[in-house]
């Protein structure tokens, strides 16, 4: 097996900003399953020591790291842990699990919105063990050798929403309160404009991700001018802050974007990730919009890497490196993240044919 082992986060910032590489395409991966991690490096992911050396082994030339209020959202934070304890104990075993209510989650109302103790922003890491954004950035930093950076991951405002809303009780509150909807949006967007200000002062920071998923297979979750009204003007701030700070910035959702992606391109992102197929033509897109937006991901994580052969794996590397590659402008991984449910070999595949496909070529 020949994988990559020449890191170089240049190579990714070129492909985010469509400057035409002479090397290879950039692998890229928002998570990878720590099982997988595992077997990979054959120890258990345990530091950040650990984390480094998988990412920098697998031919990965950043790590990729959580930040700001998805532990909040999601009511395992602490802080928040504490105070559904307290107010609402019933809700606790629904938040432990680390994901969110579909129907009431942690503030249901606006008495809760203005009783809720919002972490601040430095209390924000992604991470148990580094329950401050400094440590858990000086930890990073540390171990990270000069040629890869970190990208992290920041998002998590209209999924924040209605996460710590409740899918439900957020929709509902659209039509009957949604100033209470603004509110509990704003808040969100301000507390991850102070993170953004706060990962700023690393020069271990290469691009900023925001992953916030708008859309599901059929389309978005709600109406594109609720984004428009709502939470693009969220995005244009955050994405203007990182361009001020020279750093690109990409964008993550799930399901079908064809409604916003338009918008989302005039949101100003230098990166769409994964296009999953097959509700979106990643080709077509790069075609019409390659201009403006590089483009990541999007080999079939469903029905190739998860239901495939490595085999399988070589065939779409191969036909998707041929249709992506020239030009420059495109990133290569999966069409979400790699789950433990991906079996080993097929990743493997997914790395291996990278490198043996993944090269750039004149358009």
């Amino acid at each position: 097996m020949r994988l990559a082992t020449d890191t170089d986060f240049g190579r990714v910032r070129r492909a985010m900003l469509r400057e035409r590489g002479n090397d290879r395409v950039p692998l890229f991966e928002l998570s990878v399953h720590n099982s997988l991690k595992a077997q990979f490096l054959g120890r258990p992911v345990r530091t950040w020591a650990d984390e480094v050396a998988f990412w920098q082994a697998a031919g990965y030339d950043f790590v990729p790291v959580r930040a700001g209020v998805r532990s909040v959202v999601r009511g395992v934070h602490p802080v928040v842990a504490e105070w559904i304890r307290e107010r609402r104990p019933d809700r606790l075993a629904q938040h432990s699990r680390g994901w969110a209510d579909e129907t009431v989650g942690i503030i249901a109302t606006r008495s809760e919105f203005e009783q809720f103790p919002w972490p601040e922003p430095e209390m924000l890491s992604g991470y148990d063990a580094h329950p401050t954004l400094e440590a858990q950035m000086s930890a990073i930093s540390e171990c990270l050798p000069p040629t890869m950076k970190v990208i992290p991951q920041l998002g998590y405002i209209f999924m924040g929403a209605w996460q710590i809303m409740g899918l439900e009780n957020f929709s509902l509150q659209l039509a009957d309160d949604p100033e209470f909807v603004k509110g509990v949006i704003d808040r969100l967007g301000r507390l991850q404009m102070a993170v953004l200000e706060i990962l700023l002062q690393y020069e271990c920071v290469g691009a900023i991700w925001m992953p916030d998923d708008l859309c599901y297979n059929a389309g978005p979750l709600v109406s594109p001018k609720v984004y428009r009204r709502l939470v693009y003007p969220w995005y244009q701030a955050i994405v203007q802050r990182c361009h001020q700070a020279n750093l690109p910035v990409g964008f993550h959702s799930d399901g079908d974007l064809t409604r916003v992606l338009a918008d989302l391109v005039e949101c100003g992102f230098d990166c769409i990730h994964p296009f999953e197929p097959p509700m979106n033509d990643i080709v077509a897109v790069k075609r019409e919009w390659g201009h403006r937006i590089s483009v990541a991901g999007n080999i079939d994580l469903k029905a190739t890497l998860c239901a495939g052969t490595p085999a399988d794996v070589e065939v779409e590397v191969r036909e998707k490196a041929t249709a992506l590659a020239p030009g420059g402008g495109w990133l290569i991984g999966s069409s979400n993240s790699i789950p433990d449910f991906v079996p080993f070999e097929n990743y493997l595949a997914l790395l291996e044919c990278s490198l043996k496909y993944g090269r750039y070529a004149a358009s």
